[in-house]
């Protein structure tokens, strides 16, 4: 038995007429004849009592005519499903991303993927570089958003989704408010800062030592924080000064001053990763929905 013997039998028991049948059915009525006795002849059940002037339904054909049509229902249900699946119009995408992006592309872009494919279910988690490639190994998330500066990328594909530059911010009247953008790093020489943790990203890390190396300065580190909210909280309460990406000045406290620099600290370069053998279309519809980068 087949879904189409199905469908013949359910416009049959509509109708009421063979004829009537086919034309809905987009065939010619012997065809359609000859299915409805096999499947008759398949069930071992008579489904219709036919006579010259008209044709009814018999008590087996009555229950049939239900089980018929739930099972095409959910057979034409799962074929949505399957094709808002394809289309990654529906299903479950958990995606992560670290502090850096949101004051950036993260927040509309989430907001327009929701309006834009309602029935796809979005889980967000802010985790840190390092967990986010275990979660991506684990297959607890399918995307993420993280600057993966010296990691090793090679088994994931990756789409770069921003790029801008370190700024310094500092507290108001701060002496080297007195001076225009650029400030190099020289400047800061004996200047207390306040820096992400070398375990969190140790290769950046390694990098700004090279940079303060290279401009003959030993950086005056004083704290080393994670959360840019709370750098720049320390920053305005006169702790220390910190590098921070030109973003963080979007809602930053009052009170805090920012320059520009001239230096060779590397740009703040956040990538979309996924793992290479995940084809999600889910994954491609909402990298779509971000701003491309000029």
């Amino acid at each position: 038995m087949e879904l189409t013997h199905l469908r013949y039998f359910i416009a049959v028991a509509e109708e009421l007429h063979f004829g009537r049948a086919a034309a809905k059915l987009h065939m010619a009525q012997p065809p359609l004849s000859q299915q409805i006795k096999r499947l008759e002849d398949e069930l071992e059940v008579k489904l219709f009592n036919r006579t010259s002037r008209r044709v009814e339904l018999t008590a087996a054909g009555r229950i049939f005519l239900s089980e018929a049509r739930g099972i095409v229902e959910r057979a034409n249900k799962a074929c949505s499903i399957m094709m808002n699946l394809g289309k990654g119009q529906s299903g479950y995408l958990s995606l992560a991303f670290n502090e850096s992006v949101i004051n950036t592309f993260l927040p509309e872009t989430v907001k327009r993927f929701m309006h834009e494919y309602p029935g796809v279910q979005l889980s967000l988690n802010e985790l840190m570089v390092i967990e986010q490639f275990r979660e991506l190994d684990e297959k607890r998330i399918h995307l993420g958003f993280m600057r993966p500066f010296g990691y090793d990328t090679t088994a994931y594909s990756k789409q770069l989704v921003l790029r801008e530059e370190y700024v310094l911010a500092m507290p108001a009247k701060h002496t080297l408010c007195a001076y225009p953008s650029p400030l190099t790093l020289d400047m800061l020489r004996d200047e207390p800062l306040i820096l992400f943790p070398r375990t969190e990203q140790p290769y950046l890390r390694n990098r700004f030592d090279e940079c303060f190396r290279l401009s003959g300065i030993a950086p005056n580190i004083i704290q080393e924080i994670s959360s840019k909210r709370t750098t720049l909280a320390l920053v305005k309460a006169g702790l220390g000064l910190s590098f921070v990406p030109e973003s963080s000045m979007i809602n930053a406290p009052s009170d805090i001053e920012f320059r520009r620099l001239d230096s060779d600290l590397p740009p703040v370069e956040i990538f979309a990763l996924w793992r290479s053998e995940n084809d999600s279309p889910l994954i491609n519809n909402l990298l779509e929905l971000i701003p491309k980068i000029p």
